[in-house]
């Protein structure tokens, strides 16, 4: 296993890159090194897969204007403004600290959180985990270029304070089963927002202090059932807003805006029907490998999103104790070609 050492050299050499690729993707160096340092991986592999991956990176620019806490929010989902915003937030925590500069900035950020299909979140959470100003600092940057609102944050009628029912009513509804032809998950999420009903569904859940258990769960179902890449994206977004919801004040708004990004992930892929226990006792059942046979094998990977659910899945395991993480897990592994071809935002044809 590298250590912590040598992790941190590697995440800080990569600062110099910007946050997406030559292709205009999310650039996931930074959120790999960290899953696969975690899972096991030696210094040697984090050296062959950073390598590997910078071909598809570019040098982040230099600022174009200095952003203050006046103007800063005039560049909240710019993805120009990466720069300028990276500039503005190593001024902040510079002067007022990470948690300060987090829980100052964060409440006006709270309704982008589905932004980059969930990769801004990802990156600023990857970035906590250390606590380093710099890395934390370009995570909440590029939260903030890439933020996304999906609409308005409007409360009830509520009529459940499950995200399950909710989101399986929506599976009966015909209307949802036909996906959009946009190419990206973030472009596809917006599609289905258009839809007048869809606030209605956001609205009528009801948050109480178990809504982020409960989400968790129902994005974990989703996934298990589809195995589909934007559902796999559900999971490892609503595990880094954890992360990120001790900085918010309003977590009743936090907590809608997971629904809401959750709802637009479901809706998106054409509100799949969820499979039932006994089909996902089935999934937990044919579970072949230790976890420590998973984690070895996803630390070795070149799929970025293979090391990263593992990461997650295992983390979530460790917090809820649910066989069903380590099944989704080890079905990545097994599913995993390593081919290097990026994927990232791109939907996967089945």
């Amino acid at each position: 296993m590298a250590s912590n050492e040598i992790l941190g050299q590697m995440l800080n050499e990569g600062l110099i890159f910007d946050a997406t690729t030559n292709s205009g993707l999310t650039n996931h160096l930074p959120m790999a090194l960290v899953a696969k340092a975690a899972l096991g991986a030696g210094s040697d592999e984090l050296s062959r897969f950073a390598n590997k991956y910078r071909s598809r990176l570019i040098a982040v620019a230099e600022p174009e204007q200095r952003l203050t806490s006046l103007s800063w929010q005039r560049a909240i989902g710019e993805p120009s403004a990466y720069a300028d915003l990276v500039d503005y937030f190593n001024r902040e925590i510079g002067d007022h600290g990470i948690d300060e500069t987090l829980r100052r900035h964060l409440v006006f950020l709270v309704d982008g959180i589905a932004g980059a299909a969930f990769h801004g979140v990802i990156r600023l959470a990857y970035a906590l985990d250390s606590k380093e100003s710099r890395r934390v600092s370009t995570g909440l940057a590029y939260f903030a270029a890439s933020a996304m609102t999906l609409g308005p944050l409007n409360i009830g009628p509520t009529r459940s304070d499950d995200p399950e029912f909710l989101l399986g009513e929506l599976a009966k509804v015909d209307h949802w089963k036909s996906v959009t032809s946009a190419k990206t998950i973030g472009e596809q999420m917006k599609d289905v927002v258009s839809n007048p009903a869809f606030s209605e569904v956001v609205s009528s859940l009801e948050i109480d202090e178990h809504t982020p258990r409960r989400l968790a769960a129902a994005a974990l179902k989703i996934y298990a059932s589809t195995d589909d890449f934007t559902a796999l994206h559900g999971v490892t977004g609503l595990e880094a807003l954890s992360k990120i919801r001790p900085y918010v004040d309003d977590v009743e708004r936090f907590d809608r805006s997971a629904f809401q990004a959750l709802t637009a992930a479901y809706l998106s892929i054409g509100a799949p029907t969820t499979w039932s226990s006994s089909q996902l006792d089935d999934l937990v059942g044919t579970t072949q490998f230790d976890q420590s046979t998973v984690r070895a094998k996803a630390s070795m990977s070149d799929d970025a999103h293979v090391a990263k659910i593992v990461f997650t899945s295992s983390r979530l395991n460790q917090e809820f104790g649910d066989p069903l993480y380590s099944a989704v897990a080890e079905r990545a592994v097994r599913n995993d070609r390593t081919s290097g071809e990026e994927t990232d935002e791109v939907v996967v044809e089945c």
